[in-house]
């Protein structure tokens, strides 16, 4: 299909516009021309796939994310490590990761539950305690259950070790502006580098001086339309929600 130079243009500046923020609100110009221009629309589509990235709209907003597999964007632990100094190895990258699902499993509720984590937000001492107890209840089924790191693909005694041993309780900050230290070798302070990566993509708001994270209708949107339908997505969340109740 052949289509005009105005519309190659003009999803030319749809594309590079949505891999500089990531998220373009449908009444921005340019989320408004994808949502009305069928044309622009196809031709951003194509961009992105030969890119490796996938766009789509949901809610109030069009999005563009990496596709892990074959994209020439897609973030790999070595660039991670480079932009997050926090994660200095592998295991601190495991240990993100898992803060991040847990972060994910307190959200990722009931609409009433939603709209109560979108007013209030969610501490950071609340989260921390959540973590601790989840990483202790692995580590004690991964010392009973001889399979049980392998078979979850969870690197469980280096994130055990990290938490519980390698970070410190968190200390108070120099600062009286913050509530806690942002040193990476704190617990608190991990937290918070761990959850960046959501914040620069625009999901959450992290109200540090208050101790909370917030997450955003951006982020139930990715969660909706990208990870429900991921089968270890939601094998994670049950996992971490069985701890809970244990």
């Amino acid at each position: 299909m052949s289509y005009s130079n105005e519309n190659i243009q003009k999803a030319s500046q749809v594309f590079f516009y949505l891999l500089k923020s990531k998220i373009v609100p449908i009444n921005d110009t340019l989320g408004n021309e994808y949502i009305e221009n069928l044309e622009v629309r196809e031709i951003v589509k194509t961009m992105a796939d030969e890119a490796g990235l996938l766009v789509f709209h949901t809610g109030g907003n069009v999005h563009l994310v990496s596709n892990p597999d074959n994209s020439i964007f897609a973030t790999s632990y070595t660039h991670m490590k480079e932009k997050y100094k926090g994660l200095k190895k592998k295991k601190y990258f495991y240990l993100a990761n898992i803060i991040i699902c847990v972060f994910l499993s307190e959200i990722d509720k009931e609409k009433f539950i939603r709209i109560r984590a979108e007013e209030d937000g969610i501490s950071y001492y609340k989260l921390e305690d959540i973590i601790t107890k989840t990483i202790e209840s692995w580590e004690k089924r991964n010392d009973e259950e001889e399979n049980f790191s392998k078979d979850w693909a969870l690197a469980i005694d280096d994130i055990y070790t990290l938490w519980t041993v390698e970070l410190s309780h968190s200390k108070p900050s120099n600062s009286e502006e913050l509530p806690f230290s942002k040193s990476t070798d704190t617990r608190l302070g991990f937290i918070h580098e761990a959850l960046k990566p959501l914040k620069d993509e625009g999901l959450i708001i992290d109200m540090m001086k208050e101790s909370r994270i917030i997450p955003k209708d951006e982020l139930y949107e990715r969660l909706n339309y990208l990870y429900h339908s991921q089968e270890r997505y939601e094998e994670i969340m049950g996992l971490i929600e069985d701890t809970k109740e244990g």
